[in-house]
């Protein structure tokens, strides 16, 4: 989250070279399947696996101190990037809401149930800190959405209580402030760097980097 990078060029050239590449794979991917070059099972298991591939993405980004906003203008890739984007949380919140009745009907998920939970949570975090880092904020229904989402996944995840805790505390904070999210940049800031806090937590709950 800081805005000034003193990044070595050849990791940038190499993050912006990724960057591309996955936006493009997610593209040509719907392509394929609003053509009917490919089956719906095969779409969502490549999809599937090009977001998570998009999701490491990110976190390195943030990790080396760059903005994702500035390398998308940079590479004229912002509308393309939000296509994809919407793709994500389109697909997303059918699968979500497909599991929604059978997760309330349990004490907590099955094992199989637990990665899907993850990728969902996962995409959570990213459209949340998404749409704050590119100053995409409509109407306070919005964001309450998008919060009410991520603390839906977390909730049905066992484990995750303080980590709930947070993500809610954090929500309260927004929605209390919903101008000075919208008009403080500094605000908006301090919001994002709580969130990646949490999802940094979130990941190594998981071990998700072993």
């Amino acid at each position: 989250m800081v805005e000034d990078s003193k990044l070595n060029p050849e990791i940038e050239i190499k993050i912006e070279s990724e960057l591309f590449a996955l936006v493009k794979s997610i593209l040509n991917l719907n392509s394929k399947f609003q053509k009917g070059k490919i089956n719906e099972i095969f779409f969502r298991k490549a999809l599937k696996n090009t977001m998570n591939n998009l999701f490491k993405l990110k976190i390195s980004i943030n990790e080396n101190n760059l903005l994702l906003a500035d390398l998308l203008e940079k590479m004229s890739l912002s509308k393309e990037y939000n296509e994809i984007i919407d793709l994500i949380n389109r697909i997303t919140s059918l699968n979500f809401s497909n599991e929604k009745t059978t997760i309330k009907k349990k004490q907590s998920p099955s094992f199989l149930e637990l990665p899907g939970l993850t990728s969902e949570i996962t995409s959570s975090f990213i459209t949340l800190m998404d749409v704050l880092t590119l100053n995409d904020i409509q109407k306070e229904d919005f964001l309450t959405k998008l919060f009410d989402e991520l603390i839906t996944g977390l909730n049905s995840f066992p484990g995750l209580e303080n980590l709930l805790f947070k993500v809610e505390s954090t929500q309260r904070k927004v929605l209390h402030d919903i101008d000075k999210i919208r008009n403080e940049s500094g605000f908006r800031k301090q919001v994002i760097d709580d969130l990646y806090s949490n999802f940094k937590e979130f990941q190594t709950k998981l071990d998700l980097n072993h």
